[in-house]
């Protein structure tokens, strides 16, 4: 992690423009095909809710502006982050924090992932958010086929971590579609960048073989 030189920073205007509104907070949502994602988890049992994670988080890791944060008003750059997501374990109504270590390979990434959700057991694990400034955090909502959906921060202004959800699929045609939302600081970026990452995500799931 590193503090941006603001002075020199290309978004200088923008960021200090975004950060004394009321609600700095861009939101966008739009149907992803998932089609050949959800083909490549059944070819080789994975499971897709995780799989659809790893396939966000590998994506919003190759974006520069998803690893930008807000930490003491001041804006930074993370060498490295990593996928917080919401897990509801079995027969339980209340969700649980996972925050493996990110590793940018599939099967390494759900071997963590599975393992660490199995020491959780039923622990929260809310207070692991607290004070991160180098996650993003994942949810679905596989019961209702959503039109938008805005998550909740911790504080307005001070919560930069992008929060990305999905819903419940549905078919269209030969297709299978889903409901999925990006929720991003707009100091730290604009539509451009979420829409970049809407196409690089979608190229990333149509190649997977």
């Amino acid at each position: 992690m590193e503090y941006i030189d603001i002075e020199t920073w290309d978004r200088k205007d923008h960021f200090s423009a975004y950060l004394g509104t009321d609600f700095p907070y861009i939101n966008v949502g739009a149907n992803l095909d998932i089609t050949n994602l959800l083909c490549f988890c059944r070819k080789r049992n994975l499971p897709f809710y995780l799989s659809m994670v790893f396939s966000a988080h590998h994506i919003a890791s190759q974006i520069t502006n998803f690893k930008y944060r807000i930490k003491d008003g001041r804006p930074i750059l993370n060498d490295k982050i990593h996928p917080s997501f919401t897990y509801l374990p079995k027969d339980r109504e209340l969700f649980i924090i996972v925050i493996p270590e990110y590793t940018d390979e599939i099967t390494g990434f759900l071997k963590n992932a599975l393992e660490m959700i199995a020491e959780q057991g039923t622990d929260p694990g809310l207070n692991l958010v607290r004070g991160r400034y180098d996650i993003i955090g994942y949810s679905a909502i596989p019961w209702i086929q959503y039109t938008h959906f805005i998550r909740s921060i911790v504080k307005i202004g001070v919560d930069s971590n992008p929060k990305i959800t999905w819903g419940k699929y549905f078919n269209q045609g030969d297709r299978v579609l889903m409901p999925f939302s990006v929720q991003v600081h707009h100091g730290l970026m604009d539509a451009l960048h979420v829409g970049r990452y809407f196409q690089m995500l979608q190229h990333y799931i149509d190649e997977l073989s």
